[in-house]
């Protein structure tokens, strides 16, 4: 005969097993019920949808809409993402209405959601049916998860009108600590038409960092039109900011910043140097030969590099100084970069 306490754990065990059996059970019966219940809601709304989207006054058909079906948010959530990225222009006006009257405070709440796929369904809501002054809860999302980061900067980038620039912008200067990559991404995405907004932040005392970002994007987005704000800063104290300077000069292209890049070709910091020899190597203006010619001589290897490829840059009469340099005997860590230089432009084509 069995031990009593065998005997109790089997049947608590059995207990156990068939109570975690029908929860399971339960649960999936109770899913798929309400799946077939959202089903039948989707079908009905999405009919009601359609003709209000054909409804001779579509506002007020929407607000209709709106009273008929705010009871089913969940639903009423995914009938609006499906139709958003279905609908363009005037024909979103109905489903503005329609968030506006229904879920507009429940989907700010639940950007804050920790269900990763809950933000992400609230933020591609957000990006037409969102205001300006909505925009700091999307900024907030930039440091979210990757897929939720893209929706938040694809939102950003569909309600970039002047007010929300502004916004943004405000939020950059403002903030202690920012998010530099983030905030990098935004600008980005957004392109060309922050130039405005970028040269008045340049015009603002700011923190290096964040003068460096505006900088950079300057160069990034090839915005020439900054150029008298950006050479400013060439003189500045912040090595760091120097260098993007440089760097942004040199995608910049503008004739005029030879004379800037060829004072910081001479900077006493080594980082500063590399970038500015790199860049008068873009911008091919043969009165800054002689400077490339004395930077493949420096102690740095970084400055010694970039001041090789530069003088690859010019083509024919480059090489030839190259020859020249990789010869000579008086500096052999010069002589040994010409020639990985010339090495490297022969294998490759010249590319």
């Amino acid at each position: 005969m069995l031990p009593i306490i065998v005997v109790y754990s089997f049947v608590y065990l059995l207990l156990l097993s068939g109570s975690l059996f029908l929860y399971i059970l339960a649960r999936r019966l109770l899913i798929e019920s309400r799946e077939r219940k959202d089903r039948r809601a989707y079908q009905a709304m999405e009919a009601d949808l359609l003709e209000v989207l054909a409804a001779a006054d579509a506002v007020g058909a929407a607000r209709e809409f709106a009273r008929r079906h705010r009871s089913r948010p969940r639903v009423l959530k995914q009938v609006l993402v499906t139709y958003r990225e279905a609908l363009v222009g005037r024909a979103l006006e109905p489903l503005k209405v329609i968030f506006e009257h229904t879920i507009r405070k429940r989907c700010l709440r639940e950007l804050r959601s920790p269900w990763l796929s809950t933000r992400l369904q609230n933020v591609r809501l957000f990006v037409d049916f969102s205001r300006p002054e909505e925009i700091v809860h999307l900024v907030e999302l930039l440091n979210d998860r990757p897929v939720v980061r893209l929706a938040a900067l694809n939102a950003l980038t569909g309600i970039a009108s002047r007010d929300t620039l502004s916004i943004i912008f405000a939020l950059f200067e403002s903030e202690p600590r920012p998010n530099l990559y983030a905030y990098s991404n935004i600008f980005y995405t957004l392109g060309q038409r922050i130039e405005p907004f970028v040269r008045a932040s340049l015009a603002r005392p700011l923190s290096a960092g964040k003068l460096g970002l505006l900088v950079d994007m300057s160069g990034r987005l090839i915005l020439r039109g900054l150029y008298p704000e950006v050479v400013r800063f060439a003189a500045h104290p912040d090595k760091e900011l120097r260098a993007r300077t440089a760097r942004a000069l040199g995608r910049m292209l503008v004739p005029a910043s030879v004379r800037a890049l060829s004072a910081l070709a001479a900077d006493p910091e080594p980082e500063v140097q590399a970038q500015a020899v790199r860049s008068l190597g873009s911008l091919k203006d043969w009165t800054t030969l002689p400077i490339l010619a004395r930077a493949i001589r420096s102690p740095s290897w970084s400055v010694r590099y970039n001041a090789g490829y530069a003088l690859a840059a010019f083509g024919p009469v480059g090489i030839l100084r190259l020859q020249g340099i990789s010869r000579q005997d008086e500096d052999r860590f010069a002589a040994d970069m010409a020639a990985m230089v010339l090495e490297s432009v022969v294998l490759t084509g010249g590319a």
